[in-house]
């Protein structure tokens, strides 16, 4: 007992492998996709929807309007709302700015759902300012039932 060295008995096993191949070292996706999930296509997402349902119900008016999206506030254009979106009559655009919408405090619920809300709430507001017209005369009725 005294004098003696234990020995450990671990055996050294091999790096796991698929099919002889080397190890999986990354996810199937990949690195250089995009997170679909990821702030900016969900931001697109939310705000094209919202754009979709207003140009089916006024295609007249909102014929040939550029709709589009920026990062950050430029200083381009006039709006009620300067750090949100921008409103240009004359170029016939409305510019909504991705980073202030999402950064945005004060909802009562901060979850998923609440900022698609405030997301579609900013491009309902810069499309009222567009076309001149007060939230409430936009779409009379629409949400009576709540």
């Amino acid at each position: 007992m005294f004098g003696r060295e234990r020995r450990s008995k671990r055996v050294a096993r091999p790096v796991p492998r698929r099919h002889g191949r080397r190890p999986i070292r990354s996810s199937v996706t990949g690195a250089s996709l995009p997170d679909p999930a990821g702030r900016f296509p969900r931001f697109e997402a939310d705000a094209r929807g919202a754009v979709e349902v207003l140009q089916s119900h006024f295609p007249d008016e909102l014929r040939g309007v550029r709709i589009g999206f920026q990062t950050a506030p430029s200083g381009a254009g006039d709006s009620r709302f300067p750090l949100l979106y921008a409103v240009d009559r004359r170029a016939r655009s409305i510019v909504l700015f991705r980073m202030p919408i999402q950064r945005a405090r004060g909802l009562h619920v901060n979850d998923e759902e609440h900022r698609r809300y405030f997301v579609e709430h900013c491009v309902y507001l810069a499309v009222c300012e567009y076309l001149g017209r007060e939230p409430w005369d936009l779409l009379p009725g629409r949400f009576d039932h709540y």
